[in-house]
């Protein structure tokens, strides 16, 4: 039976992996060349980091936590990725730009930068802190010691006026 669970935990921080490798494909994207041949490496990377993360949690509750955790800081960080990508696209199109034309193509590619970049900010952050709060509940939640006292029919001092 812990043979299942182990998998179980491995098979949860595999597709929590594939989720936040997604979520950090803009930065992927922005450092790619078309030589590159170590950004696949780095997605499956990080999606082998998360897998073992879960794997060796304690139990499948702390596993889907540590799952959205590590989602969580992916999608968090998703306006940089954004703002990465953003900034490299501008760079392509301003370098292609007709003579002449440059300061054009640099206003356009800012300002379509500067949507990009507050979209993903509205959604990163928003998502974001969301899977993070539910990352920290399922993590560091659980069943707590509550020891409760009787109170006795003594009177507390007080100040007489």
């Amino acid at each position: 039976m812990s043979v299942i669970k182990a998998s179980f935990r491995g098979l949860v921080g595999v597709l929590f992996g594939v989720g936040s490798a997604i979520a950090l494909t803009p930065a992927f994207a922005a450092f790619t060349t078309d030589q590159d041949t170590i950004t696949p490496v780095i997605m499956m990377s990080l999606v082998l980091l998360c897998g073992v993360l879960c794997f060796f949690a304690p139990t499948i509750r702390r596993a889907f936590g540590r799952g959205f955790l590590m989602l969580g800081a992916s999608v968090f960080a998703l306006p940089i990725s954004a703002f990465l990508l953003s900034g490299r696209a501008a760079s392509e199109v301003v370098s292609t730009a007709e003579e002449g034309s440059e300061a054009f193509a640099a206003v356009g590619a800012g300002l379509a930068g500067v949507a990009v970049t507050g979209l993903a900010t509205f959604v990163g952050v928003i998502i974001g802190a969301i899977l993070l709060l539910i990352g920290l509940i399922l993590s560091l939640g659980g069943r707590r010691e509550v020891i409760i006292v009787e109170r006795d029919n003594r009177r507390e001092p007080t100040i007489q006026k």
